[in-house]
């Protein structure tokens, strides 16, 4: 009896060891093509305010050029992520005929081109096209307001709306 114990005991200790059991587990990340523009504040996204400033009359050309926090937009993409930049018609829907508003039904004419030689409107479908670097990117923009008749005294403004694709 004792000698079928011991037996029993001699087979089943193999059983008894601990064993090591490996496997595998995959791991998975997609990095997607990303862009993030303008600041981020308590108000939302902004580029901030181009200012034109306070004028008498506007018998004369009145040329501002954006600069960061003032009316240039900022982009960053990722490396040779190519991106487009559009900005809409504002107040009058016209990207060739930019208005702000006024008193009552007063406009000023207005508009925005993509370079300091204020040949090319800033529209809503070519834009300006880029690729991001990783680093922020700042388009600052020309704005000009055509000597035209002076119209009645105010505040004018308008807002337009910029699309960053990529």
């Amino acid at each position: 009896m004792q000698r079928l114990l011991a037996l029993l005991l001699a087979l089943a200790s193999p059983l008894l060891q601990a064993a090591d059991k490996t496997a595998t587990i995959a791991l998975n990340v997609e990095v997607l093509p990303a862009c993030q523009a303008g600041t981020t504040s308590a108000s939302g996204l902004s580029f901030g305010t181009l200012d034109f400033g306070t004028h008498l009359r506007l018998d004369n050309l009145i040329t501002r050029v954006g600069q960061p926090g003032a009316g240039a937009l900022r982009v960053n993409c990722q490396q040779n992520i190519p991106y487009r930049v559009l900005i809409n018609g504002g107040h009058s829907g016209s990207t060739n005929n930019r208005q702000m508003a006024g008193p009552g039904s007063a406009v000023l004419t207005y508009n925005l081109y993509t370079g300091a030689d204020y040949t090319t409107v800033w529209d809503d479908s070519t834009g300006v096209s880029a690729v991001g670097n990783g680093q922020d990117q700042v388009l600052p923009g020309s704005a000009r307001v055509p000597a035209q008749g002076t119209p009645p005294p105010g505040s004018y403004s308008d807002t337009l709306t910029i699309t960053v694709s990529w």
